[in-house]
């Protein structure tokens, strides 16, 4: 049986793209979307996205290893 271990985290958002319009408007994308992978590349699973007020919040899950025969 598969057992796994959970992680949420909270990704703030620019202030900087919200006070200066003039500044591209995907900048939070890009900030979110490093932040993710980031997470991913350390093997977690995204498994739900919610945006809050100053950013999102992210759940995350990946499996827990089983200790090895050594």
């Amino acid at each position: 049986m598969v057992k796994w271990e959970y992680l949420v985290v909270f990704i703030s958002d620019s202030k900087v793209a919200q006070d200066q319009p003039e500044i591209d408007v995907h900048m939070d994308a890009d900030r979110y979307t490093e932040s993710l992978s980031i997470y991913g590349q350390a093997g977690w699973e995204l498994v739900s996205f919610e945006w809050e007020v100053d950013g999102a919040k992210a759940a995350f899950k990946r499996p827990i290893s089983a200790p090895s025969d050594d």
